[in-house]
């Protein structure tokens, strides 16, 4: 009978096997880099611009899982010239080689373009394409902008990555069906070159997996032995950049990220299957299927929907987790109760969902007043509270103080997100957008969509 190590390492051959790009993948990729990068650099010879490209990321780093293969270009200017020209003439240059791209923005912008590989039997591979110009820097301590650095991460894991690919692989493949692949801010997982580090360190992906799944709060990682870094207990994971010893690699990694590795990495452990290396596949919810959870689940569902902002994910997102705490807490702040609350996009919309345990409440409610003993705010408060508007109210004496009845503002979470939505703190582009409208809905006035069904699908999943 095979023993768990021996099962573990059929698997992970196995998925290898089936993720690994062949020859013939790899060669047709470095076709379409080396030519991307000729064209640059004839084009800036024409231009008269003082500038040349490199390969980096995954494809140069033979890191890529099969049909996945992002080309990263680096256009590499001057470290003296100036941020208005490196903007100016990289987007220029970068626009000159491609008949079809869309301008993109990270630290400064960049150029997503597409290309085609050489034909064969009247077929043509299209490729995608990041072109993003930078700052040749003698060393990672005189970074002019973020994007300086990815020279030096290549650099480093190219000289030390041979043999080491298929680990790689092995472990971006778990975490994507993990849904913790990449730093972008929807998802807070883990970043392609985290992954390499973490091979690097670890030697191998079971090895890893052993490790992880022991790794507690705070966990440090230094490949170099060099780092400064203190995090100040705010990151789960610390890995040490090695070309810049002030830097985590892992500050992108959410506390949900580190802790859903260590729990698959236990599973899988255990009782090792390529089900962790597959995809869900599964279908959007129905508006049926979520209207008879919503039922079984006795909870209200609120959804705040407005037009999304023209921002990249990274910048909205983030805004969209502010709006998400800011509303959570003026709901709760009004004697509601959130069970779960999450945010979306989805075409040109964004959704603030909140799951309620307590939506509606009574019209009157406690106050409770100061100390009897306390004579002064006694007066006070007796005297604001015994006559109002709405006539004399009734005073009581609970457990040494004033306590007295008055009336809610709102009495449902709907009418007070329709009336005070716009006093909680959403972030620049998220007020502009709600500023021009939003709608609030509940349970079954949800309009469903095909990627809303699948948000939810993945609402109600679980791990």
């Amino acid at each position: 009978m095979m023993n768990e190590n021996e099962e573990l390492k059929r698997i992970c051959k196995e998925v290898i096997e089936q993720i690994r790009p062949d020859e013939e993948d790899r060669r047709r990729v470095k076709a379409v880099t080396d030519s991307i990068i000729a064209k640059i650099n004839e084009k800036a010879l024409e231009m008269g611009i003082e500038a040349h490209a490199i390969s980096v990321g995954s494809t140069a780093r033979n890191t890529w899982v099969r049909g996945e293969a992002d080309i990263d270009i680096f256009i590499m200017f001057p470290a003296d010239l100036s941020e208005v020209d490196l903007k100016e003439k990289g987007l220029a240059l970068a626009k000159s080689v491609s008949d079809r791209c869309v301008e993109r923005y990270a630290s400064h912008p960049y150029i997503h373009a597409y290309f085609y590989d050489a034909e064969r039997g009247g077929r043509r591979t299209e490729y995608e394409a990041d072109l993003v110009p930078c700052f040749s820097v003698k060393e990672a301590s005189l970074l002019k902008s973020a994007v300086d650095r990815t020279p030096f991460h290549n650099e480093y894991v190219v000289k030390r990555i041979y043999g080491f690919e298929d680990e790689v692989l092995l472990l971006k493949q778990f975490m994507k069906c993990l849904g913790i692949y990449g730093s972008e801010q929807r998802r807070k997982g883990f970043a392609g070159y985290l992954c390499e580090l973490l091979i690097l360190h670890y030697s191998s992906f079971a090895e890893l997996l052993r490790n992880a799944s022991r790794w507690q709060y705070g966990e440090r990682i230094d490949l170099e032995g060099q780092g400064t870094y203190k995090g100040e207990g705010k990151d789960p994971l610390i890995v040490i950049d090695p070309v810049d010893p002030n830097r985590n690699v892992a500050a992108a990694v959410s506390e949900y990220s580190f802790c859903r590795l260590i729990d698959a990495s236990r599973d899988f452990l255990v009782q090792p299957s390529m089900n962790f290396f597959l995809p869900r596949k599964e279908e959007p919810m129905s508006e049926a299927e979520f209207m008879n959870l919503v039922k079984e689940r006795g909870t209200e569902f609120v959804m705040v929907v407005f037009e999304a902002p023209d921002e990249i994910e990274d910048v909205l997102f983030p805004q969209l987790r502010k709006a998400e705490t800011s509303v959570k807490n003026m709901i709760e702040r009004n004697g509601f109760e959130v069970y779960r609350s999450d945010v979306c996009v989805e075409g040109d919309k964004a959704f603030l969902l909140f799951e309620l345990l307590v939506w509606s409440l009574p019209r009157i409610k406690k106050h409770v007043g100061p100390p009897v003993t306390s004579e002064y705010h006694s007066e006070q408060f007796k005297g604001k509270y015994i006559t109002t508007k709405l006539g004399k109210k009734t005073l009581f004496i609970e457990n040494g103080r004033y306590v007295v009845e008055v009336e809610r503002n709102y009495t449902d979470v709907v009418s007070l997100l329709k009336n005070e939505l716009k006093s909680c703190s959403l972030g620049k582009h998220v007020a502009e957008s709600t500023d021009k409208g939003y709608g609030v809905f509940r349970n079954e006035e949800i309009k469903f969509s095909e990627g809303l069904g699948y948000f939810f699908r993945d609402y109600f999943g679980g791990i």
